[in-house]
């Protein structure tokens, strides 16, 4: 709906142009100014639609991490959707780079945390479904000296309801 208008708006400033173009730029200026403190005001499209899921419905699999290039590193796995009316789009996960000088230490969690980083993977999960993910990572500046330690988990998601139809 908000298209249709927006094309009529088009047009009739279109037409306004060939016999008053300073009135069709300043009808121009309201309309864009209106557009920006409408934007502020009220959500925007993609809240109202976001329907409400937990990251306690999302499941991490086979976390694999593998160094790439300068100083960043690539994380790939899968995320797994336990909902059942709400697709995953986006995912905020959490990953921390911790120094292990020994394997009991990497046990018993008394690792010391070089770097926390939130990437955010942008994939489309059904409900019921599970997906590949693949996102890269940077430490810049971070030198490990005894063994790299990857925690890894679901901090924030976000999601829409899915319409059986939709065919993902």
């Amino acid at each position: 709906m908000h298209w249709i208008i927006l094309g009529i708006v088009a047009l009739a400033l279109v037409a306004i142009s060939v016999r008053h173009p300073r009135l069709a730029f300043a009808i121009l200026i309201v309309l864009l100014g209106s557009a920006v403190l409408l934007l502020q005001i009220i959500p925007g499209e993609r809240e109202r639609q976001s329907a409400r899921i937990s990251a306690s419905d999302v499941d991490l699999w086979v976390v694999e991490v593998v160094p790439s290039y300068a100083d960043s590193f690539d994380i790939t796995g899968r995320l797994a959707n336990r909902s059942v009316d709400t697709a995953l789009s986006e995912t905020t996960l959490e990953v921390e780079l911790r120094d292990c000088s020994s394997e009991s230490d990497r046990v018993a969690g008394n690792c010391p945390v070089l770097g926390i980083t939130r990437p955010k993977v942008t994939l489309v999960v059904p409900p019921g479904h599970a997906r590949d993910f693949s996102v890269n990572v940077s430490f810049p500046r971070i030198e490990v000296r005894g063994t790299a330690d990857w925690k890894t988990t679901v901090s924030a998601v976000r999601g829409y309801r899915h319409r059986p139809g939709d065919g993902q």
